[in-house]
């Protein structure tokens, strides 16, 4: 998970993958590391779905460990579903709506009434 966190650092530094703005904050976000799970934040661009799949393969490549795209979800916020589903399709994952919860914690749902 190193080797994908340093991937990751370099594409945001270089500006090759935009992550999302925390509001009220200059913090930008692009992933979520934990184990050997991975959730991956960011701009919905054609271009940042193209960066971090080549970021995906890279890591295959040198460090052996492949993931596995038919347990993986693309989810995206104000985006036509059918343009998700596009764009899902050829990395090979599916696609859901938010809310989800992850590692327990709910993402996407209304905070105020949980």
């Amino acid at each position: 998970m190193e080797g994908l966190n340093v991937a990751m650092n370099f594409a945001c530094e270089k500006g090759l993958f935009s992550g999302i703005k925390v509001p009220s904050s200059d913090l930008m976000v692009s992933r979520l590391l934990y184990t050997d799970d991975a959730l991956f934040v960011g701009e919905w661009s054609k271009e940042n779905i193209k960066i971090l799949a080549r970021i995906l393969r890279c890591f295959h490549v040198v460090y052996g460990l492949k993931v596995n795209f038919s347990k993986s979800k693309v989810f995206c916020v104000g985006a036509d579903p059918k343009e998700v589903a596009i764009w899902a399709t050829p990395i090979g994952c599916k696609t859901d709506e938010l809310p989800l919860t992850y590692l327990g914690v709910p993402v996407g749902a209304n905070m105020k009434f949980l």
